[in-house]
């Protein structure tokens, strides 16, 4: 899974692959310079177990 950031930081478009996030980027004639990919999978896996520590038991 992999995030597509513009500029700013800000997640614009979230995909399975770079190929995913690549024709997001071209649809919107998004220049290459303008967007960075990140993966989200392990934001994903942080937040899901912060989650679990934080449930009462």
């Amino acid at each position: 899974m992999l995030g597509l950031y513009d500029q700013q930081g800000l997640l614009r478009f979230s995909g399975r692959d770079q190929a995913d996030c690549l024709a997001y980027a071209e649809l919107f004639g998004l220049p290459e310079d303008s967007f960075s990919l990140e993966s989200l999978v392990h934001e994903f896996a942080v937040e899901a177990a912060g989650a679990q520590l934080a449930l009462p038991s």
